[in-house]
Protein backbone atom coordinates (compact mmCIF):
# COMPACT_ATOMS: atom_id res chain seq x y z
CA UNK A 1 0.00 0.00 0.00
CA UNK A 2 1.36 3.34 -0.90
CA UNK A 3 0.20 6.44 1.20
CA UNK A 4 0.92 9.93 0.52
CA UNK A 5 0.60 12.78 3.50
CA UNK A 6 -0.39 16.13 2.13
CA UNK A 7 0.86 19.16 4.53
CA UNK A 8 0.87 23.22 4.50
CA UNK A 9 -0.16 25.99 6.04
CA UNK A 10 -3.80 27.47 5.33
CA UNK A 11 -4.22 28.69 1.78
CA UNK A 12 -0.97 26.87 0.48
CA UNK A 13 -3.01 24.52 -2.09
CA UNK A 14 -2.92 21.78 0.21
CA UNK A 15 -7.01 20.63 -1.12
CA UNK A 16 -5.70 21.29 -4.38
CA UNK A 17 -2.50 19.46 -4.92
CA UNK A 18 -4.49 16.26 -2.92
CA UNK A 19 -7.20 16.97 -5.72
CA UNK A 20 -4.77 16.52 -8.98
CA UNK A 21 -2.73 13.20 -7.18
CA UNK A 22 -6.15 11.47 -6.72
CA UNK A 23 -7.18 12.54 -9.93
CA UNK A 24 -4.02 11.69 -12.35
CA UNK A 25 -2.98 8.82 -10.21
CA UNK A 26 -5.86 7.27 -8.45
CA UNK A 27 -5.26 8.00 -4.66
CA UNK A 28 -8.30 7.34 -2.57
CA UNK A 29 -8.41 10.33 -0.62
CA UNK A 30 -8.76 10.57 3.23
CA UNK A 31 -9.24 13.72 5.39
CA UNK A 32 -8.61 14.51 8.54
CA UNK A 33 -10.71 17.72 8.42
CA UNK A 34 -13.82 15.57 7.68
CA UNK A 35 -12.83 13.17 10.59
CA UNK A 36 -13.59 16.01 12.83
CA UNK A 37 -16.57 17.17 10.88
CA UNK A 38 -18.48 14.23 11.37
CA UNK A 39 -17.76 14.54 15.34
CA UNK A 40 -18.55 18.18 15.28
CA UNK A 41 -22.23 16.59 13.14
CA UNK A 42 -22.52 13.64 15.98
CA UNK A 43 -22.20 16.34 18.96
CA UNK A 44 -24.83 18.74 17.11
CA UNK A 45 -22.20 22.19 16.52
CA UNK A 46 -21.88 24.25 13.88
CA UNK A 47 -18.68 23.54 11.69
CA UNK A 48 -16.89 27.12 12.64
CA UNK A 49 -13.62 26.97 12.74
CA UNK A 50 -13.83 27.04 16.52
CA UNK A 51 -15.75 24.61 16.94
CA UNK A 52 -13.94 22.54 14.59
CA UNK A 53 -10.40 23.34 17.01
CA UNK A 54 -12.62 22.80 19.79
CA UNK A 55 -13.98 18.96 18.91
CA UNK A 56 -10.19 17.83 17.55
CA UNK A 57 -8.73 19.49 20.92
CA UNK A 58 -11.31 17.62 22.95
CA UNK A 59 -11.26 14.43 21.52
CA UNK A 60 -7.40 14.16 21.30
CA UNK A 61 -7.08 15.27 24.85
CA UNK A 62 -9.72 12.82 25.92
CA UNK A 63 -8.20 9.42 23.68
CA UNK A 64 -4.82 10.48 22.30
CA UNK A 65 -3.15 13.28 20.33
CA UNK A 66 -2.64 10.45 17.64
CA UNK A 67 -6.52 9.84 17.98
CA UNK A 68 -7.54 11.46 14.27
CA UNK A 69 -4.55 9.72 13.09
CA UNK A 70 -5.62 6.21 14.10
CA UNK A 71 -9.04 7.03 12.57
CA UNK A 72 -7.76 8.02 9.22
CA UNK A 73 -5.41 4.53 9.34
CA UNK A 74 -8.41 2.40 10.29
CA UNK A 75 -10.23 4.07 7.16
CA UNK A 76 -7.14 3.19 4.66
CA UNK A 77 -6.38 -0.42 5.80
CA UNK A 78 -10.46 -0.93 5.35
CA UNK A 79 -10.92 1.08 2.38
CA UNK A 80 -9.89 -1.84 -0.40
CA UNK A 81 -7.60 0.90 -1.79
CA UNK A 82 -3.69 0.00 -2.60
CA UNK A 83 -3.15 3.83 -2.85
CA UNK A 84 -3.86 6.27 -0.54
CA UNK A 85 -3.84 10.34 0.32
CA UNK A 86 -4.17 11.37 3.85
CA UNK A 87 -5.31 14.97 4.04
CA UNK A 88 -5.03 18.08 6.44
CA UNK A 89 -2.21 16.38 8.87
CA UNK A 90 -1.23 19.02 11.45
CA UNK A 91 0.53 17.75 14.53
CA UNK A 92 2.98 15.81 14.82
CA UNK A 93 0.73 12.54 15.70
CA UNK A 94 -1.24 12.90 12.05
CA UNK A 95 2.33 11.90 10.68
CA UNK A 96 4.01 10.04 13.11
CA UNK A 97 1.16 7.48 13.74
CA UNK A 98 0.73 6.67 9.64
CA UNK A 99 4.16 6.80 9.42
CA UNK A 100 4.39 3.75 11.87
CA UNK A 101 1.92 1.56 10.10
CA UNK A 102 2.42 2.15 6.26
CA UNK A 103 6.01 0.89 5.25
CA UNK A 104 5.84 3.51 1.93
CA UNK A 105 4.35 6.86 3.47
CA UNK A 106 5.62 9.76 2.20
CA UNK A 107 4.74 13.27 3.08
CA UNK A 108 4.86 16.28 0.24
CA UNK A 109 4.43 19.67 1.94
CA UNK A 110 2.30 22.32 -0.27
CA UNK A 111 4.30 25.83 0.23
CA UNK A 112 3.16 29.54 -0.28
CA UNK A 113 3.95 32.74 0.94
CA UNK A 114 2.40 34.19 3.05
CA UNK A 115 0.42 37.32 1.19
CA UNK A 116 -0.25 34.65 -1.57
CA UNK A 117 -1.92 32.09 0.47
CA UNK A 118 -4.07 35.37 2.03
CA UNK A 119 -5.07 36.57 -1.13
CA UNK A 120 -5.76 32.92 -1.77
CA UNK A 121 -8.50 32.77 0.77
CA UNK A 122 -9.83 35.94 0.20
CA UNK A 123 -10.44 34.80 -3.09
CA UNK A 124 -12.14 31.39 -2.09
CA UNK A 125 -14.53 33.62 0.30
CA UNK A 126 -14.80 30.48 2.83
CA UNK A 127 -16.80 31.92 6.23
CA UNK A 128 -14.35 30.15 8.12
CA UNK A 129 -11.62 31.90 6.90
CA UNK A 130 -10.20 35.07 7.79
CA UNK A 131 -11.37 38.27 6.06
CA UNK A 132 -8.38 40.89 6.86
CA UNK A 133 -4.75 40.67 7.37
CA UNK A 134 -4.87 41.08 10.84
CA UNK A 135 -7.48 38.22 11.40
CA UNK A 136 -4.88 36.04 8.93
CA UNK A 137 -1.92 36.78 10.91
CA UNK A 138 -3.95 35.59 13.87
CA UNK A 139 -5.25 32.76 12.95
CA UNK A 140 -1.80 31.77 11.82
CA UNK A 141 -0.44 32.27 15.51
CA UNK A 142 -3.30 30.27 16.51
CA UNK A 143 -2.91 27.38 14.44
CA UNK A 144 0.69 27.48 16.04
CA UNK A 145 0.37 27.61 19.48
CA UNK A 146 -2.22 24.38 18.48
CA UNK A 147 0.71 22.34 16.90
CA UNK A 148 -1.00 22.82 13.67
CA UNK A 149 2.74 23.63 12.14
CA UNK A 150 4.40 20.14 13.67
CA UNK A 151 3.89 18.22 10.40
CA UNK A 152 5.32 20.18 8.33
CA UNK A 153 9.26 19.61 9.53
CA UNK A 154 8.12 15.69 8.31
CA UNK A 155 8.00 16.60 4.44
CA UNK A 156 9.89 14.20 2.41
CA UNK A 157 8.96 16.61 -0.01
CA UNK A 158 8.36 20.10 -0.73
CA UNK A 159 6.69 21.72 -3.64
CA UNK A 160 6.43 25.87 -3.73
CA UNK A 161 2.94 26.89 -5.25
CA UNK A 162 3.47 30.58 -5.66
CA UNK A 163 2.94 30.78 -8.84
CA UNK A 164 0.39 28.69 -11.62
CA UNK A 165 -1.35 25.77 -11.36
CA UNK A 166 0.69 24.04 -14.29
CA UNK A 167 3.86 24.56 -12.48
CA UNK A 168 2.68 23.07 -9.37
CA UNK A 169 1.50 20.07 -11.23
CA UNK A 170 4.49 19.71 -13.30
CA UNK A 171 6.57 19.91 -9.21
CA UNK A 172 3.84 16.99 -8.41
CA UNK A 173 4.40 14.87 -11.40
CA UNK A 174 8.42 14.77 -10.92
CA UNK A 175 7.71 13.81 -7.29
CA UNK A 176 5.18 11.16 -8.15
CA UNK A 177 7.35 9.70 -10.33
CA UNK A 178 9.77 9.25 -7.54
CA UNK A 179 6.71 7.90 -5.10
CA UNK A 180 5.32 5.63 -7.70
CA UNK A 181 8.96 3.79 -8.87
CA UNK A 182 9.47 2.74 -5.38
Amino acid sequence: MKVIGIVGLIGAGKDTAAKYIEEKYGYKPISYSELVHEKVREENLEPTRENLQMIAKKYREKFGFDYFARLAVEKALSSGHEKIILKELRRKEDVEFPKSVFKDFYVIEIYANKKIRFERLKKRKSRKDPKTWKEFLEQEENEKKLGFHEALKYADFRVKNNSSLKKLFSNLDKIMKIIEKE
